[in-house]
């Protein structure tokens, strides 16, 4: 009998600084947490784990896949400015993956997976265009670290795992002289990884024009769990503390992508 379980956990939060208008640069700060965790299991296992177990820190539930505003600022630009924005962010992702086998069983296989996505906007405040950010604005399916969201929406990947766990057993056949005989034991496998680090990526909105524009910085966290067989699986990604600089800056005549 095959039984899913899901857990679809999302938080989000945000703190942010230096929202007055600059001519020059601005900043904002993350202090929250959010994430995601996936669980599907086979074995009838009892998986306790919560985001909040998982990741340490203060949470508040919001809707899991998709992309929140984590940091944003305000700031003025002149005529023929373009906007560089620099947000830093630490991340994590978790995976467990469980396999049980017994000879002749049959394959069981857990899979496990989660990712962290990142992008920035520019909002016109006087017209409310919404422009997003190169490389960003670049992407397409297929160009490695481009990842869409549920709705189509690209993001880059800050970080990603897959983690699979397959196992068969063949039967054991047992021969004492001129007797055979088979044997029955079982076989669990259980593999868990757990990683923590800071990336930071530069986004760039070209020439976006004289006005006070809003930068956003949005990330996204998402997560899946499979088994076939007796099996458990469990994905998990979140993001926490992070950064964002925003600076305004005067490229070379003729400057394109």
């Amino acid at each position: 009998m095959y039984r899913r379980i899901l857990f679809g956990i999302g938080v989000f939060a945000c703190a942010a600084f230096a929202q007055n208008a600059s001519s020059k640069a601005t900043a904002a700060i993350n202090t929250a947490v959010g994430c995601t965790l996936q669980t599907s299991t086979t074995m009838g296992d009892t998986v306790p784990q919560t985001c909040h177990d998982v990741f340490s820190g203060a949470s508040v539930p919001v809707t899991p896949d998709n992309f929140a505003t984590i940091m944003s600022s305000t700031i003025k630009v002149s005529n023929s400015q373009s906007l560089f924005v620099s947000p830093s962010l630490v991340t994590g992702l978790y995976t467990q993956t469980k396999v049980k086998s017994s000879p002749g069983g049959g394959q069981s296989s857990a899979t496990a997976s989660g990712g962290v996505y990142l992008r920035a906007i520019v909002t016109n405040q006087a017209t409310g265009a919404v422009t997003i950010a190169y490389p960003v604005a670049s992407c397409a399916a297929g160009i490695l670290g481009c990842q869409a969201d549920q709705n189509g929406n690209f993001g880059v990947t800050l970080d990603a795992r897959v983690q699979q766990l397959t196992q068969d057993i063949s039967n054991c056949v047992v021969t004492v002289g001129s007797s055979t005989g088979s044997c029955t034991f079982d076989l669990t496998t259980d593999l868990l990884l757990k990683t923590t680090s800071a990336h930071t990526f530069n986004f760039i909105f070209p020439s976006v024009g004289v006005g006070t524009y809003t930068v956003a910085v949005q990330a996204a966290v998402n997560a899946d769990a499979i088994t076939s067989g007796l099996a458990t699986a469990v994905g998990g990604a979140a993001y926490g503390l992070g950064s964002l600089t925003v600076e305004s800056v005067r490229l070379v005549n003729g400057f394109s992508f």
